[in-house]
């Protein structure tokens, strides 16, 4: 039908003259009339949809009008005829408009989820009692009819993985058949979804669409609503949570009912993706709307903790939970080691039960969603494809060392030297950043016949006996031994605290500590230094270290375990930052994207001088699966344009969190490079005085609030932001949003 046709059909029947423009529908074709300053929806119904059914959802909505409640439901206007069969088929009905925007449009609002709740316990409670014959009718969209839709429509969801978690849903609901005759039916609207749920100045306004009415499951108003109300949300088992405790506020929920509602939800789910899949290719885009959301929804919740999920949904219907005998927490206390640390303890906001990792983001076990800003291990996103298939693909045809020759490990040896200034020709394959440094401080020993070495202050090397005995931060920290005997710690050139960090004092001191013991066979640093608080040393400084190193005759290692392969942005390695030339370059974390790889790489000379007799071999380093990562892993960064997105998305990062810096006096300094920041929350900016308590309460608000951060430093008042490289401007402004509420509360 024309709008032109739409505008006659409004005037001659409906006693409506107005201006028409064409809606959205699935089944219907809705035309919204404009007359003076009021509005009102034409729905043009097929032949198909019978007089009767149409009588039924006026009575509906007639009735939901009526009733004193917050919300506003469409219904016929006064006068004209309430249902007109057109000469060229079909039926017309009109109703009055609702002013709101859909909640999806309003980008689903979080603070939104109770009033939907409220909604849909409010059309219950008013459509209670109310029956009409044409509303007993068999509908795709009928919850109750899920099983047979899942089982007849399945079969066209072609992907494989998606049409098991499609069975596996169905499965389910056979198990749950018993307990789904139990439940309690009436008419619903049966469609309270994101794009028919109103809002307007932050609020619920009003319900749309009654061309699903049935009748059902009660309780399947209210698994519906949640459904789409959890859309794109990061926390939506807490989001499902909100919609059930708010329809529990005026609708009555059996215990049956509050035992299937995280099943429902699934179900409603599963039949949106079925029913989409089987209409692909009509040209509907009404038909896909929601195909992309419901599928990365599915997809999450297919990692949840149902068992925990259901006791959730249940306990803010007023349910007791189901008792879990032992919760992973305790078992991991059992049989794992209290040398063992989590990120968040459970006397802060409780520690995290991570399933899955995408891109940028962290799952837990309850389907939320976390913006993972610490993780440099997952350099190029967690679950990159290309570092999946390269691993899948090697690891099937061969997986053995470096005693046979492989062209995938030359060739990935050749790839990564051709990253490295000229004069680095030989590199060794290992397992970790603390296999590398430990091989490093071999090779330095081996070269200069000296046993004795130089590392920067708050420096962390590793995790081996020998790196803990390099690693100030480890040693001089809880449990340490103290500085050994045979190491020399440098003071760090830390800009921000240390004062006259480039010049003749500092000169001095460094000079001074390196005649006193036994000469050093080298120095073992970061250019950017992690656990010190993400500082990046003077250069004038750094260069001055490097050379008196070398003067006494040591070598220079830089450890670019955290912070190479393009994560500084204007470089691919850290050390170039200073206009560093090293002898020795030690990799770990990021080379393998979650992969166990590392490696050093070193001059011809410093190479030679190893090759001692003495044979070096590592059982898995240089392994062909881990060399094909390790080709993935460079071809992504290439490829991508990573290294560019790191410094384009860390300029912009560095710069927002300066802004906030201007707001908040308790930000004592940002610095940072590419994607390797850090922000230091202190007391008094005048004294610098640190303030870990704020700083431990900013990353818990934040967690809360579905961004990971870290907390690093001597004084553990720096916050650390080190996020996969593919972070975009978008990520960033969630992170500065998250740091700048956490402040605000604090």
């Amino acid at each position: 039908m024309t709008t032109a046709r739409a505008a006659a059909v409004a005037a001659t029947h409906f006693g409506i003259s107005g201006v028409a423009f064409e809606l959205p529908g699935e089944v219907d074709t809705n035309f919204r009339i404009r007359s003076g300053d009021d509005s009102y929806v034409l729905r043009i119904s097929p032949e198909s949809t019978t007089a009767s059914l149409l009588a039924a959802r006026q009575f509906a909505m007639t009735r939901l009008a009526a009733a004193s409640v917050r919300f506003q439901f469409p219904h016929s206007p006064p006068g004209g005829e309430a249902i007109v069969a057109l000469p060229e088929g079909g039926s017309a009905t009109m109703v009055t408009w609702i002013d709101g925007a859909p909640y999806a449009d309003a980008r689903r609002p979080v603070e939104l989820a109770a009033d939907i709740g409220l909604l849909a316990g409010t059309v219950v409670r008013v459509l209670e009692g109310f029956h009409h014959p044409a509303l007993d009718r068999e509908s795709h969209w009928n919850l109750a009819a899920a099983p047979t839709v899942l089982r007849e429509l399945g079969p066209h969801v072609s992907n494989p993985a998606d049409r098991a978690l499609i069975d596996d849903i169905l499965d389910r609901l056979i198990v749950q058949v018993p307990k789904l005759q139990q439940l309690p039916k009436q008419v619903i609207h049966g469609d309270i979804n994101d794009l028919n749920v109103l809002v307007a100045d932050g609020e619920v306004v009003g319900l749309i669409d009654f061309g699903d009415m049935n009748h059902s499951w009660r309780i399947a108003e209210l698994a519906i609503a949640a459904a789409y109300t959890i859309l794109d949300q990061d926390d939506p088992i807490g989001v499902a949570a909100d919609v059930v405790a708010g329809y529990a506020q005026i609708a009555a929920v059996s215990a049956v009912e509050a035992e299937l509602i995280y099943d429902l939800i699934r179900a409603r789910l599963a039949v949106s993706a079925c029913v989409s899949a089987s209409r692909a290719g009509q040209g509907n885009p009404h038909h896909m709307v929601s195909e992309t959301e419901v599928w990365e929804l599915l997809e999450r919740l297919d990692y949840v903790d149902s068992i925990a999920a259901a006791g959730e949904l249940a306990a803010a219907a007023g349910k007791p939970r189901p008792d879990r005998t032992h919760s992973i927490g305790e078992r991991r206390d059992t049989v794992l080691g209290g040398a063992l640390s989590l990120t968040y303890r459970a006397s802060d906001s409780g520690p995290l039960h991570i399933v899955r990792g995408e891109g940028v983001y962290l799952y837990d076990d309850m389907g939320r969603r976390y913006l993972d800003c610490v993780n440099n291990v997952a350099h190029i996103g967690h679950g990159h494809l290309d570092v999946v298939e390269a691993a899948t693909e090697q690891m099937v045809l061969l997986n053995t060392n470096t005693r046979y020759l492989h062209d995938t490990v030359i060739s990935y040896a050749e790839r990564l030297l051709a990253k490295l200034p000229d004069g680095f020709e030989v590199v060794y394959l290992v397992n970790s950043g603390s296999e590398a440094n430990e091989l490093a401080l071999r090779m330095a020993r081996a070269a200069t016949g000296r046993r004795a070495m130089a590392v920067l202050d708050h420096g962390y090397h590793g995790n081996t006996s020998a790196m803990i005995d390099l690693s100030p931060y480890k040693f001089n920290g809880p449990g340490g031994g103290g500085q050994p005997d045979w190491v020399t710690v440098l003071p760090l050139s830390d800009p921000y605290r240390a004062g006259d960090v480039g010049g003749d004092g500092y000169r001095e001191t460094v000079s001074q500590l390196l005649g006193e013991g036994e000469p050093v066979a080298g120095l073992l640093a970061e250019s950017i230094v992690g656990c010190g608080g993400q500082v990046i040393p003077d250069s004038a400084g750094m260069r001055m270290i490097y050379g008196e190193v070398r003067e006494r005759g040591g070598v220079c290692i830089a450890d670019e375990v955290q912070t190479g392969f393009g994560r500084i942005g204007s470089h691919f390695w850290s050390f170039q930052l200073h206009g560093l030339e090293p002898d020795i370059v030690t990799m770990g974390k990021p080379i393998g994207n979650g992969h166990p790889l590392g490696a050093v790489a070193t001059t011809r000379a410093v190479a030679e001088a190893f090759a001692n007799g003495m044979e070096y071999f590592n059982t898995f380093g240089g392994n062909p699966v881990s060399a094909a990562v390790g080709l993935a892993v460079l071809d992504a960064i290439e490829e991508e344009e990573l290294q560019e997105n790191a410094g384009k998305v860390g300029d912009y990062l560095l710069s927002e969190l300066r802004a906030s810096m201007m707001r908040h006096q308790a930000i004592g300094d940002v610095r940072g490079s590419g994607l390797f920041l850090g922000i230091e929350l202190v007391e008094d900016r005048a004294t610098k005085a640190p303030n870990a308590e704020l700083t431990a309460a900013v990353v818990n608000h934040a967690k809360e609030h579905g961004v990971l951060l870290s907390i690093d430093g001597p004084h553990h008042n720096v916050i650390k932001i080190k996020p996969p490289i593919t972070f975009s401007m978008e990520n960033a402004d969630k992170l500065v949003a998250a740091v700048d509420a956490a402040l605000a509360v604090s």
